[in-house]
C-alpha cells in the first residue's frame, strides 16, 4: 500500500492552541495598557491639583503682601477683616488715595459647601475641590489667633490651603490631597 499523502494545513487541535496562546497575549497587553491609562489619569488630576493649589497661594501671598500699601497721607488699615476663612485686604495701589475696584479691596473667603475659593464674592471661583482653607493671624506681641479684636496689630498672617483630587485614586477609592502653608508678612501694616 502506498503511503498516504500528509493533509496541508493546520489541524483542529494547533488551530484551536494557536488562538488561545493569541488570546492570553492580547489579554497580557490589555492588561498593561488599562493600567497604565489608569495611572496616567491619576498622575493627571494629581498635577490639576498640585497647579491650582499653587496658582491660588501665590496670588494670595502676593495680595497679603501688599496689603496695608499706601500714600503717606492717606489713612487705613491694611487689613479690614480677619476671620479663620475670611481675609479682606486694602491698599490703594495706583497712590491715588481712594481704594477703589478689585485690585485694591481684595476678600479672600472659602465656600465649604462648593470646596471653593472665591476672590471677592463672585461666584466665579479661584480654586475648586478645596477642603480648607484657614487664615492664623500673628500679633505684634507674637501671639498667633484665628480672629483677631484688633486687627491694627496684625502683622503675619499664615495661609493654609487643602487641596484634593477631582476624582478618587481607582485603586484605593481615596481623594489625594495636598496643603500648603505659607506665612506672609504684609510690608506696609502701620507704616
Amino acid at each position: 500500500m502506498p503511503p498516504r499523502p500528509k493533509p496541508n494545513g493546520f489541524s483542529m487541535v494547533e488551530l484551536l492552541l494557536a488562538i488561545v496562546t493569541s488570546l492570553v497575549f492580547l489579554a497580557g497587553i490589555y492588561s498593561v495598557f488599562q493600567s497604565q491609562q489608569v495611572a496616567f489619569s491619576s498622575q493627571e488630576q494629581i498635577n490639576e491639583m498640585n497647579q491650582n493649589i499653587r496658582a491660588v497661594m501665590d496670588l494670595m501671598t502676593r495680595e497679603v503682601r501688599l496689603a496695608g500699601y499706601k500714600t503717606s497721607i492717606s489713612m487705613f488699615n491694611g487689613v479690614a477683616t480677619a476671620q479663620p476663612s475670611t481675609i479682606r485686604l486694602l491698599a490703594d495701589i495706583n497712590q491715588d488715595g481712594i481704594i477703589l475696584g478689585d485690585t485694591e479691596d481684595v476678600t479672600y473667603s472659602y465656600n465649604a459647601s462648593a470646596l471653593q475659593i472665591w476672590r471677592n464674592g463672585v461666584n466665579l471661583p479661584i480654586a475648586e475641590n478645596i477642603t480648607n482653607l484657614t487664615f492664623v493671624y500673628t500679633l505684634v506681641d507674637g501671639t498667633t489667633t484665628s480672629s483677631p479684636g484688633d486687627l491694627a496689630s496684625i502683622r503675619k498672617v499664615g495661609i493654609s490651603i487643602t487641596a484634593r483630587t477631582k476624582n478618587p485614586d481607582p485603586g484605593t477609592g481615596q481623594y489625594r490631597t495636598i496643603t500648603l502653608i505659607s506665612d506672609v508678612t504684609p510690608r506696609n501694616l502701620n507704616c
